[in-house]
């Protein structure tokens, strides 16, 4: 999963907050954890619920799946059983 494309921005400017600093403290973030996910990495499910919280927000008001190509899952290691 990722934030919303452009949810941040927006909920940014909504809020008439000027700076990423002062919004990344509204959702319980610091700068840098805010420069990841807007570059697209994926969100911690704490991140997530500050975002809910700070606005109001429902999960998929502020969610996206992200599809995986299947090239790209890889099988689970086998378990061993102890008998």
């Amino acid at each position: 999963m990722r934030i919303r494309p452009e949810l941040l921005d927006r909920l940014k400017h909504n809020a008439g907050i000027r700076s990423d600093d002062a919004f990344a403290r509204t959702i319980g973030i610091t700068r840098a954890t805010l420069a990841r996910l807007k570059a697209g990495e994926e969100p911690s499910l704490r991140t997530v619920l500050g975002i809910m919280q700070a606005f109001g927000l429902a999960f998929g008001e502020v969610t996206e799946p992200v599809l995986v190509e299947a090239s790209e899952v890889t099988a689970p290691e086998p378990v061993a059983v102890a008998s």
